[in-house]
């Protein structure tokens, strides 16, 4: 199977949107109402497999752009 799409995660502090097992990080980022983010980055250097934003105190939905790699 070959592709991509995208998850979404909303909360506040650390924050992390996850692709499903298997499937790699392509891309990532964040939408907030206010510039309170620290940090936006992959969970791993190497085959990333979701992407992380620090946003402590206010809320921010974290998105992650995945390529479905799994069979």
């Amino acid at each position: 199977m070959s592709g991509t799409y995208a998850r979404t995660v909303t909360g506040t502090g650390l924050v992390t949107a996850l692709c499903d097992n298997g499937d790699i990080a392509t891309g990532g980022g964040y939408v907030a109402n206010t510039p309170s983010v620290v940090w936006n980055y992959p969970n791993a250097l190497a085959q990333p497999t979701g992407w992380i934003v620090d946003s402590p105190g206010t809320p921010v939905q974290a998105y992650v752009v995945c390529a479905n790699v799994t069979p």
